[in-house]
């Protein structure tokens, strides 16, 4: 019986434990870290309540689909001067796709009707820097299995660029310009309704490098 109840125990450890976490050490957050978190959220519910009071219902369908990174410097209504509800936008850091992603813009360009689906990334990607980095000194051992994942989609565009003359600001910068391409290359791989209608013209896929320091868009040639 003791057995049994331990086994049970351990049963529903593993419910609630997430795959691949590690020990904590059980200390909780400091008081400021605390007070931080309060005030978001009072900021949160304030601007939510000053938003409701000028709200403008536009009907409608989005003009495009864009994929672009998670990254809080880059938010493409403001990029390209759009309003709320033009941007069908799916962002992930290091703006790659998964099959959620791809998922979400097969129904943009079926139910939304967006024809046009653009990947953008932008100069002075700190995901793809992560990467570089961890290309140059691999890891033994990765505290998050979902992190992991994400560099392993990245370092695709790290292994893209051979060139040994550039400097690193020079490679950064290309590895940037190759991940855009590889996320749409993967968008065409692995999606076959988004690559036929790429085919049938009724869709057009297009890759975009946002610098940071001009606020200019350069559209990438394939």
């Amino acid at each position: 019986m003791k057995g049994l109840k331990y086994g049970l125990m351990l049963i529903l450890l593993a419910a609630v434990v997430p795959l691949g976490a590690v020990e904590r050490t059980g200390i909780l957050a400091p008081p400021d870290i605390k007070k931080q978190q309060d005030a978001i959220m009072s900021m949160l519910i304030k601007g939510n309540k000053v938003h409701q009071k000028h709200i403008v219902r536009k009907p409608g369908l989005p003009l495009l689909m864009m994929v672009s990174c998670a990254d809080s410097r880059v938010e493409p209504e403001a990029i390209f001067d759009m309003k709320p509800g033009e941007i069908y936008t799916v962002r992930a850091f290091g703006n790659i796709v998964d099959k959620s992603i791809l998922g979400s813009l097969e129904y943009g360009a079926d139910n939304l009707e967006c024809h046009v689906l653009v990947v953008m990334g932008h100069t002075h990607c700190t995901a793809l820097a992560g990467a570089l980095s961890e290309h140059n000194s691999p890891r033994t051992t990765w505290r998050s299995l979902n992190l992991q994942d994400l560099d392993a989609r990245l370092q695709p565009a790290v292994e893209a660029v051979v060139d040994k003359n550039l400097t690193d600001e020079e490679r950064w910068d290309a590895v940037v310009r190759a991940n855009v391409l590889n996320t749409m290359r993967t968008i065409r791989e692995q999606s076959p309704e988004l690559w036929q209608m790429e085919q049938d013209e009724t869709l057009k896929i297009v890759g975009a490098v946002y610098h940071l320091d001009t606020g200019a868009v350069e559209w990438l040639k394939e």
